[in-house]
C-alpha cells in the first residue's frame, strides 16, 4: 500500500488536454485559490433597494461630502441613483409637452378598456419610452389619479399617437383629459443588448469604419452609459449622445439634465462616445462632434442695454427688431460701454425683442453706447477621432461645462492620429489611456498652453469592447480579440491558461456587452462575456494577479464595481443590485431562504509511471476546511456543512468518468467513479477505484457551505496490467 499526498498546480488549465495536464486542475465552477488552495466563492444578497428597470450596463459609486453613499446605475431605459434603501430615477426629460385650450389628448374605447390612446403632435417617442402625465382629468370612467401618473409608452400609432394601459378599465369611449394637461417624455429607450452584424467594431458610427463607403451590416447596440462624479455632483453620457448632470440635493427627486443647459455652458460637445474626468480634473470627451464656432452672417443693432442695479450683473438687452432667438442660445455682444456688457454669452429670452444674460462684474450702470450683437453656434460635426476636454479654473477648480477654447482658459481639443474611432479610454497613473480599434494612445496633461499631448504606445493593440478594462495596483488589465494585455508602463501579453477556451467560447457579435471588474480583496482580475450559447452574459473569468494564475465559472451579470466607498462589490443583473462576497450562499430569488451554490474543483486525470499500471484505490483521508461556513439555517435548524468528493478512474483517456457509485463493484469496469460525502468530523473515506488514470473532484451542493480544499492523500496500491 501507498499513500499519495496529492498536491496540484494552481489555476485552471484547459489549454493542454485532460492527460497532458497531470497535477493540474482542469475544470471547475464558483471556486476562486487563495495561497495556492481552491475554495467555494463567497455568496452575494440582493441590496435593499427597488428593482430597476432595463438591463444595467454601468455602475458608479461615490460618496457625498456629507456622507451619503450615491450609486448610479445606468440602463437602457432609465438612469437610477440608488441611496439609502430607495431607487431614484433621474432620468433625464427629452421633451415636455404642455396642453392648450383645444387639447383632450386621452382617448379610451371600450374594445379595450386599459388601452388609452395618446394624441400629441410630433411626440418623437417609441415604443417603450416613458411619460408621466400630470393635470390631467378623468375620461370615459378613469379617475385622474389614474392618468396622472407615470406610463410605459406600449405602441407607436404613427407620429402624433401613441398607446398606454391604464391599471383601470375604461367604462366608456370618450375623448378627454382637460386642457391643463402636462407630459413629461423621458429620453428614448436603448436596445437592451446588441443584435445583428459581427460584433463590436461593424455597423454605423460606433460600430464601423469611419469614413468607410462600404455598407455595414445592420447592428442595433446595445445602450452604453458612463459615469464620472463632479464633487457631489455625477456627470455621464449615454454613448454617442450627449452628457448630462445631475445635482446632489439629498432629497434625490430631482432629474438630470443636458449639461449645455446649466447657466453659463458654452460650447458642449454632443455625440460623445464616453467622459471621463482626467487626473488634472479636466472633463473628457472622446470620441465627439468637432469644436466649430460659427456666427450669423451680420451685426444685429441694440435699442438698449440696462443692468439689473447695483452689484446685480444682469444685463437686459434689447433688440432694434424682434430677435428669434431661444433661451440658452449664445450671442456675441460687441462694441459696448462700458465693456463689461461685451462678450459671448448664454441668455434668457424675456420677450420678442428682449433678453437677458449675466455678466462678470456689475458695470455700475447702463450701457452709453450699445453696439451690436450676433447670434454663436457651437454646433460642429461627428469626429469619432476627436478629445475635447472642458476648462480648469485655477481659482475655482473644474468647470465642465465650459468647453469653449479660449486665450485665458484651459478648455480644448485635440485628435487621435491612429484608428478610424475612439472605442473607450481610461485613468492610469497620471495619464489617461485611450483605445482606438488599433492603437493604444497616452494623453497626457502638460500643463503648457496646449495644456493635452498625446503620445502612442501602439498601433498594433486592440480591445474587444469599451468595458473590458480595468485598473488595479497601477496596472491597466483588458480583453483584446484573442488575447488579454497587462499595461504597466508598457504593454505585454498577459500569458493565460485558459486563452483557447475563453475566445473559442465567446459570442463575439455581443461583445459590446462585456466587462471587465477587479474584487481586490482577493487580488482578482475579472471579465464577464457571453458565452457562445447565450445571448446574454453568462460566464466570467478571473486572472489572479498575486498568484498569476487563471479560474472561470458561469455567474449572470451585466455591470460591476469592486468595494470601496461600499462594503461589498456591487453587481447588477434581472433588475437587482447584489453584494458580493456577501454570506455563503445565492440570495438572488430569496435573501430569507437563500439557495445554494453550487461549487466544485476537478483535477486532470493523473497516472501511474507510463500509464500502463492498473491502480486500485481503497481509502482517500480528506483535508478539508470548512471555516467560515453557516451552522444554523435562516429558520433556526442546524446545518451540517460538507462536500461531495469523487474519485474518477478510467482506462484511456478517451473514456468518460461515470459517476456511477461503485463501492463493492466489480474491479473488472473500464471505466468507474467513487463519490463521498465528507465533512468536518470525517477522518477517512473507503473508496474501490480501479483504473490506468485518476482524477479527483470536490464540491458542494447545499446552503450555509464554505469550503476550503487542502492536500487530501490517497491509498492505493498498483494493480497489475491486465484489462
Amino acid at each position: 500500500m501507498a499513500l499519495k499526498t496529492l498536491q496540484f498546480q494552481p489555476g485552471i488549465n484547459r489549454d493542454k488536454t485532460n492527460y497532458s495536464d497531470q497535477g493540474g486542475w482542469f475544470d471547475g465552477d464558483m471556486i476562486r485559490f487563495r495561497q495556492g488552495y481552491p475554495e467555494k466563492i463567497g455568496g452575494w444578497q440582493v441590496e435593499n433597494f427597488s428593482p430597476y428597470k432595463g438591463t444595467a450596463r454601468s455602475l458608479y459609486a461615490y460618496a457625498t461630502s456629507d456622507g451619503a453613499v450615491n450609486i448610479g446605475v445606468g440602463t437602457n431605459t432609465k438612469m437610477y441613483i440608488c441611496a439609502g434603501t430607495s431607487t431614484n430615477d433621474i432620468t433625464p426629460i427629452r421633451a415636455t409637452f404642455t396642453s392648450t385650450a383645444t387639447d383632450n389628448c386621452f382617448i379610451t374605447t371600450t374594445s379595450a378598456p386599459t388601452t388609452v390612446t395618446v394624441n400629441i403632435t410630433n411626440h418623437g417617442a417609441t415604443a417603450g419610452d416613458f411619460v408621466t402625465f400630470s393635470g390631467a382629468t378623468a375620461v370615459g370612467g378613469i379617475a385622474a389619479a389614474n392618468l396622472n401618473l407615470e406610463f410605459e409608452i406600449q405602441t407607436i400609432v404613427d407620429s402624433n399617437n401613441f398607446t398606454i394601459t391604464t391599471s383601470v378599465s375604461a367604462s366608456s369611449g370618450a375623448t378627454g383629459g382637460g386642457t391643463g394637461i402636462t407630459a413629461a417624455f423621458q429620453l428614448n429607450i436603448g436596445s437592451a443588448t446588441t443584435s445583428g452584424g459581427l460584433g463590436f467594431g461593424t455597423g454605423t458610427f460606433g460600430r464601423g469604419t469611419f469614413g468607410s463607403s462600404i455598407v455595414a451590416p445592420t447592428v442595433v447596440s446595445s445602450q452604453l452609459t458612463f459615469q464620472d462624479n463632479f464633487n457631489n455632483d455625477l456627470i455621464f453620457n449615454i454613448s454617442e449622445n450627449d452628457i448630462f448632470h445631475w445635482t446632489y440635493e439629498n432629497t434625490y427627486s430631482n432629474r438630470a439634465v443636458k449639461l449645455n443647459s446649466l447657466s453659463g455652458s458654452i460650447a458642449v460637445p454632443e455625440q460623445v462616445t464616453k467622459i471621463l474626468f482626467a487626473p488634472s480634473g479636466h472633463l473628457l470627451a472622446l470620441g465627439c462632434t468637432s469644436f466649430n464656432p460659427t456666427t450669423s452672417a451680420a451685426g444685429v443693432s441694440i435699442s438698449s442695454i440696462t443692468r439689473g442695479g447695483t452689484g446685480n450683473t444682469t444685463a437686459t438687452l434689447t433688440a432694434s427688431g424682434s430677435h428669434g432667438l431661444s433661451s440658452l442660445d449664445y450671442v456675441t455682444v460687441s462694441g459696448t460701454v462700458p465693456k463689461l456688457f461685451s462678450g459671448t454669452f448664454q441668455i434668457t429670452v424675456t420677450g420678442a425683442t428682449t433678453f437677458t444674460y449675466l455678466m462678470l462684474a456689475d458695470p455700475g450702470g447702463n450701457a452709453t453706447t450699445t453696439g451690436s450683437y450676433v447670434k454663436n453656434s457651437y454646433t460642429g460635426t461627428l469626429d469619432p477621432l476627436l478629445i475635447r476636454w472642458a476648462n480648469v479654473d485655477p481659482t475655482i477648480g473644474p468647470e465642465p461645462e465650459v468647453w469653449e477654447p479660449t486665450a485665458t482658459n484651459t478648455a480644448g481639443f485635440l485628435p487621435i492620429k491612429s484608428g478610424s474611432e475612439i472605442i473607450t479610454g481610461i485613468n492610469a497613473r497620471q495619464e489617461t489611456l485611450v483605445w482606438t480599434n488599433t492603437a493604444l494612445t497616452s494623453l497626457q496633461f502638460l500643463g503648457t498652453s496646449e495644456v493635452f499631448g498625446t503620445n502612442e504606445i501602439s498601433n498594433e493593440i486592440d480591445i474587444m469592447g469599451p468595458n473590458v478594462v480595468t485598473t488595479s495596483n497601477n496596472n491597466v488589465f483588458w480583453m483584446g480579440n484573442d488575447k488579454f494585455y497587462v499595461y504597466s508602463g508598457r504593454v505585454d501579453t498577459l500569458p493565460c491558461t485558459l486563452k483557447q477556451f475563453v475566445f473559442e467560447d465567446i459570442s463575439r457579435n455581443k461583445s459590446d456587452t462585456f466587462f471587465a471588474g477587479t474584487n481586490s480583496e482577493f487580488n482578482e482580475i475579472v471579465w464577464f462575456y457571453v458565452s457562445g450559447s447565450s445571448n446574454e452574459i453568462d460566464r466570467y473569468v478571473i486572472f489572479n494577479q498575486e498568484e498569476k494564475i487563471w479560474y472561470y465559472g458561469s455567474l449572470a451579470r451585466t455591470a460591476w464595481i469592486d468595494s470601496g466607498v461600499n462594503e461589498f462589490p456591487l453587481a447588477t443583473d434581472n433588475g437587482n443590485l447584489y453584494s458580493h462576497e456577501n454570506g455563503n450562499d445565492d440570495g438572488q430569488r430569496a435573501p430569507t431562504a437563500p439557495v445554494a451554490i453550487n461549487s466544485f474543483i476537478q483535477s486532470a486525470d493523473m497516472a501511474v509511471g507510463d500509464g500502463e499500471e492498473f491502480v486500485l484505490t481503497k481509502r482517500v483521508i480528506p483535508d478539508v476546511n470548512f471555516t467560515d461556513s453557516d451552522v444554523t439555517s435562516t429558520t433556526g435548524t442546524t446545518l451540517t456543512p460538507e462536500v461531495q468528493m469523487t474519485v474518477g478512474v478510467r482506462n484511456f483517456p478517451g473514456v468518460a468518468s461515470s459517476t456511477t457509485d461503485v463501492a463493492g463493484a466489480s474491479l473488472e469496469r473500464n471505466v468507474t467513479t467513487a463519490t463521498a460525502t465528507i465533512d468536518q468530523f470525517t477522518d477517512q473515506v473507503f473508496v474501490r477505484a480501479r483504473g490506468r488514470q485518476m482524477n479527483f473532484k470536490i464540491g458542494s451542493t447545499g446552503v450555509g457551505v464554505q469550503w476550503q480544499l487542502g492536500s487530501p492523500r490517497v491509498d492505493f496500491k498498483p494493480d497489475g496490467r491486465r484489462g
